[in-house]
């Protein structure tokens, strides 16, 4: 047996178990007499995107994963983890880092009953502890231990062993599908977030036995188990007083006592899978294992088991693996403690089932299998130690449901529970395909649980659980021959594929009323397709493509596809200045970047061609643009910039002040006021690109100034905003590519603007504005207080969460006591506020509007910029139940 060191290295480790035999099993044999020999688990590092692998011979020759340490797979180079020697084929489902991985469906299927360890799937929080066996400890205690102890890894290993097969699943298993219904607040598990190993350990229930715990009246009493990492605070302090959860928390949870006392449920402490010491990313040098509960539950690189008089007040016990009803929101989940309520936690696994062979996208020649069998594959799993009594596979969509063969390795234990997955077999003539359009499955448990038919959403994306679903394609291919294809649900991660990802994929209804009405995301009615070119030609040159760049002629590129908008401009919910900027050229980029696949969906009506040979934009030549006086400008609406952050201002404990210098001295930024721009980076090697307004504008001669709040990860958003937080981490010095103007609103002088290209007049604004949205009203104010003549007036509501949310308040009260006939400001808090607080309080209202606001005239027109929730449900309506026209009514 090897033990891995901090550095990599590999030292033996002597007889730790001396004189004990390896467990037996009822049957009287050992594991791996009853499952080995067990699968090679050195991992296979891509040393590129080609796939490329180190020499085969090293692979081959590998005693064990560190022996190949040198070639780190290429997506961990510069990451904290690139010392952990990776498998290149595991699906990477939230980028370079953290590691969070599923094995290829299809190596499931090859492997079937036990997953190497090196394709085992993996849920990292952070950076893979580097930890040592020979310094590391667990320290077993807590007010109901009468003997607390801290252990070694030595004294643990040298316990009577318990050794088991045991199937790990991720809560989020299968996730993508639910993620393609409504957007949960997880990220894209497929179905392979499921593996097996034969687990050995010591049982918590010696360790606690050992700590002098007692087995009488554990009702409500806990066992709680904390690992080492030290990992970011999601929510704030929490609910618990006397146990506040600081900015950094460790990943812990808790069992009932009765549980782990209980010798029939098995929960160890592990420091082995496969007969080899833990690989890092699985929790060496020990971890806990719970069969029968989500992997969510099982703390890996464990450092503490305390045993309690109540279950665990872990931030991470309560804020991660619930399934709350499909009602409820991200933000219903925030109001009313939904996070607390003990009957929405996921602890034991629910029934669940998948097909793994058709693989998806798979083909199968028809005339040479006509006559022939094919057989059907995959796996199922159940919670609670019971037994999967059946698989059931249907080809008619339910009417008939047929028994597949059940493949059943492992051996129950002594108290008869099954802690596994097993794989099914069905053989379908191939004939039988012939009209078929789906491929079912559903399992059932000993408790007769079987699979739902049809999809309940919830806000985490949970155990997601209904039958699973393969489509049936009759294909003909490139060479004639007429194929069945097989079309699976969705792809793991970022991979692109499956019939869920479509709208026509989408089910009616997922427990939360029907999907089209809720989402908006009804057939559009058909529109007549773009016309042909007049030569009747369907693939475009890009100097063609480049000629139609014009508002009244405006094609696209995207993904080597070519697009005529035209027809779609004033629809475009973004305005006509976002398309017009990428008009004639290659727009794949920016479009990806921020549009959705609803809207990906949307621009099928507009497809015309294809791109001749390689779309790759052309360079954009580096041309001085001059205003009608003359002065350099410094955006481009054609051309990203980089510009140079040369100073950062805090503004409070999430916004600050970003200030850039333009190209020189002597530039002017070149922004119409009421007009933004578009940020963009490379962020996770993801292209993010946001619109952003500066407070600066063209009288700010050599820099561009921007106000941001930074938004971190909170439940509802667990990733928090992207380009926000990347723009927080931004050092003096570095740079953000900036590009534009775009919009719809601008404003020229005395009460005269454009809006949507129409000429417009106002005497008075209302502005209403919330947390950053104050960044476009300020613009338009400012320009209109800079100017003595201009009488047009201005009344600003300012609404924020608390006094410190209320950003350039104090230039808002200068404007106020310098300018009383032209400017006033009312500020709203919406969660708390002084004593002495002279504003108001609350949310926008009718009432609020009715006394602040002019009141509604044909010069009169109203401002906004805020949340979507605040505009749409806060502001709007009432607006108009005051009189105000919905075409005086703007959003920027």
């Amino acid at each position: 047996m090897g033990i891995f060191g901090r550095d990599g290295s590999v030292t033996d480790l002597k007889d730790m178990a001396a004189g004990k035999e390896e467990p037996e099993d009822p049957s009287g044999k050992n594991c791996k007499e009853l499952y080995g020999p067990y699968p090679r688990a050195i991992p296979v590092p891509h040393q590129n995107k080609d796939g490329d692998t180190p020499p085969a011979e090293m692979i081959e020759e590998a005693k064990n994963m560190f022996d190949l340490q040198k070639f780190p797979d290429y997506r961990d180079k510069g990451t904290p983890d690139e010392w952990v020697p990776r498998d290149g084929r595991l699906v990477r489902l939230t980028g370079r880092h953290p590691f969070n991985v599923e094995p290829p469906l299809s190596e499931l299927n090859k492997h079937k009953f036990i997953t190497p360890s090196s394709l085992h799937y993996v849920r990292n929080h952070g950076a893979c502890p580097q930890l040592k066996w020979e310094e590391h400890t667990i320290t077993v205690g807590g007010p109901l231990a009468k003997k607390p102890y801290e252990m070694g890894m030595d004294e643990l290993a040298a316990m009577e062993p318990r050794e088991l097969p045991v199937t790990l699943v991720c809560a989020g298993n299968r996730r993508k599908e639910q993620n393609m219904i409504r957007q949960t607040i997880g990220f894209n598990w497929g179905p392979s977030g499921v593996s097996t190993n034969v687990w050995k350990g010591a049982t918590v229930r010696d360790l606690l036995l050992k700590a002098g715990v007692s087995e009488k009246n554990m009702s409500g009493k806990h066992v709680e188990f904390i690992g080492v990492e030290d990992l970011p605070n999601k929510v704030g302090p929490g609910p618990f007083p006397d146990e506040q959860w600081g900015k950094l928390v460790k990943y812990g949870t808790s069992v009932p006592l009765a549980r782990a006392m209980n010798p029939a449920y098995d929960i160890i402490i592990a420091y082995e899978a496969n007969g080899e010491v833990l690989q890092p990313d699985h929790g060496y040098p020990v971890r806990l294992i719970i069969p029968g509960y989500i992997g969510g539950r099982m703390i890996k690189w464990l450092k503490e088991i305390n045993v309690i008089e109540h279950e665990t007040k872990n931030h991470y016990h309560y804020h991660d693996n619930r399934i709350l009803p499909p009602h409820i929101t991200a933000e219903e989940s925030l109001k009313g403690e939904w996070w607390y309520k003990p009957e929405y936690i996921f602890n034991e696994l629910n029934i669940n089932s998948a097909v793994s062979k058709p693989d998806h996208n798979e083909t199968l020649s028809i005339a040479k299998n006509i006559g022939k069998d094919y057989e059907i594959e995959g796996y199922a799993y159940t919670g609670g130690g019971r037994k999967i009594s059946r698989v059931e596979v249907t080809v008619d969509g339910g009417i008939h449901w047929e028994l597949a063969e059940i493949e059943r390795k492992e051996q129950p234990t002594d108290y008869g529970m099954h802690w596994c997955w097993i794989w099914w077999g069905f053989k379908l003539p191939v004939a039988d395909l012939v009209g078929c359009k789906e491929i079912w499955c559903r399992a059932w448990d000993e408790s007769n649980n079987p699979q739902p038919t049809n999809p309940t959403w919830n806000l985490m994306g949970m155990g997601n659980n209904q039958v699973f679903r393969v489509k049936v394609h009759m294909d003909k291919t490139a060479a004639g021959e007429h194929v069945f294809r097989f079309e699976h649900p969705t792809q793991p991660g970022q991979q692109t594929g499956g019939w869920m990802t479509t709208l026509s994929g989408k089910p009616e209804s997922a427990g939360f009323g029907k999907l089209l009405e809720l989402q908006g995301d009804a057939e559009p009615e058909p529109v007549k397709p773009a016309a042909e070119p007049k030569d009747g030609k369907k693939i475009f040159t890009l100097a063609e493509i480049a000629k139609h760049n014009t508002e009244e002629d405006v094609w696209i590129v995207v993904n080597d596809k070519v697009y005529d908008c035209t027809e779609y401009l004033e629809l475009h919910p973004g305005g006509v200045d976002s398309i017009i900027i990428n008009a004639g050229e290659d727009a794949t980029e920016d479009f990806v970047a921020i549009h959705s696949m609803k809207a990906t969906k949307m621009l099928e009506k507009y497809y015309i061609g294809d791109v001749e040979g390689s779309a790759a934009p052309k360079k954009v030549e580096d041309v001085e643009i001059l205003d009608a006086r003359g002065r350099k400008l410094a955006l481009n609406p054609k051309k990203k910039i980089p510009f140079r952050l040369q100073s950062k201002t805090v503004l409070s404990r999430d916004s600050f002040l970003l200030d850039f210098a333009l190209q020189t001295p002597e530039h002017i930024l070149g922004l119409p006021t009421g007009k933004h721009m578009f940020l963009s980076a490379t962020i996770d090697g993801e292209m993010v690109m946001r619109r952003y307004t500066p407070i600066s504008s063209n009288f700010d001669v050599g820099c561009v100034k921007f106000v941001i709040k930074a938004y971190r990860p909170i439940p509802r958003f667990p990733n928090g905003g992207k380009m926000s937080q990347h723009l927080d981490a931004l050092k003096v010095g570095e740079t953000i590519d900036m590009r534009g103007p775009v919009g719809e609103f601008d404003y020229s002088s005395n009460g005269n603007f454009l809006l949507d290209g129409e000429e417009c007049f106002a005497s008075r604004f209302n502005m209403i504005a919330g947390g950053t949205g104050i960044t476009p009203a300020m613009q338009v104010a400012a320009e209109i207080l800079r100017h003595p003549g201009d009488n047009t007036q201005v009344s600003l509501i300012f609404a924020a969460r608390v006094e410190e949310d209320l950003l350039m308040r104090s230039t808002l009260d200068e404007w106020a006591a310098e300018f009383p006939g032209k400017f006033k400001v009312d500020y709203v808090l919406s969660d708390e506020w002084p004593s002495n607080w002279k504003y108001s309080t609350g949310f926008v209202s009718k009432d609020l509007f009715a006394k602040k606001l002019y009141e509604p005239g044909e010069d009169v027109y109203t401002l906004m910029c805020g949340p979507p929730i605040m505009l749409d449900k806060g502001c709007t309506p009432n607006l108009i139940a005051l009189g105000h026209k919905k075409s005086k009514l703007f959003a920027f």
